[in-house]
C-alpha cells in the first residue's frame, strides 16, 4: 500500500469519531453481533476512503488490487494471515489482523489457525466475519481478528 501524504477530512456529522475501542468493548461487540459498531478513527477512515477511491480508479476493484498485490497463495496454502492495513481504532497492545482464505472458514478453522500461530496460553483473541452489507471485499473470504497478549501474573 502506498503511503498517503495528504489529509482528507470527513464531514463533522460523519459516523467516524476519535473513539478508541478498548479490549472489553471489542469482545462485547463481537460476542453480541454488533460489529458494525467497530470503527476506524476519523483520520484513518478518511485515509481509507481516499485509498479506496484511488485503488478502484487504478485496479477497477479492491479485490483486483488484493489479488494482484497481496493475496497470493503459495502452492498448497489455503489461507494467509496479514496485518490489516486499515485497522479499526483500538487500544495500544491490540493487533487487528485478517485471515484471508480461498473459501469461507468455519469458526473451528479460525480457532485452529490462531492456536497454531499464536497459542491461547500467550494470546487472547476475538474474531468475526463482517455481515455481507459491511464487507468491503465480499468476493475474497476473510476474517477480522483482534488479539492481544494475555496478562501474566508475576
Amino acid at each position: 500500500m502506498p503511503p498517503v501524504t495528504e489529509s482528507i477530512s470527513l464531514p463533522d456529522d460523519h459516523i467516524y469519531t476519535d473513539h478508541v475501542h478498548p479490549w472489553e468493548e471489542i469482545v462485547e461487540y463481537v460476542n453480541s453481533n454488533q460489529v458494525s459498531n467497530l470503527r476506524r478513527n476519523r483520520d484513518q477512515q478518511a485515509v481509507y476512503a481516499k485509498w479506496t477511491r484511488e485503488t478502484k480508479e487504478e485496479y477497477g476493484t479492491i479485490a483486483n488490487y488484493l489479488i494482484k498485490t497481496k493475496i497470493q497463495y503459495p502452492e498448497g496454502v489455503t489461507y494467509l494471515v496479514l496485518t490489516n492495513d486499515f485497522p479499526y481504532s483500538v487500544d495500544p497492545g491490540i493487533d487487528h489482523i485478517l485471515i484471508w482464505s480461498k473459501t469461507p472458514m468455519a469458526a473451528e478453522q479460525v480457532l485452529e489457525i490462531l492456536e497454531e500461530r499464536y497459542g491461547s496460553e500467550t494470546w487472547e483473541w476475538s474474531f468475526f466475519v463482517n455481515p455481507p452489507q459491511w464487507q468491503s471485499v465480499p468476493s475474497l473470504p476473510h476474517t477480522h481478528v483482534f488479539l492481544r497478549k494475555r496478562a501474566r501474573d508475576e
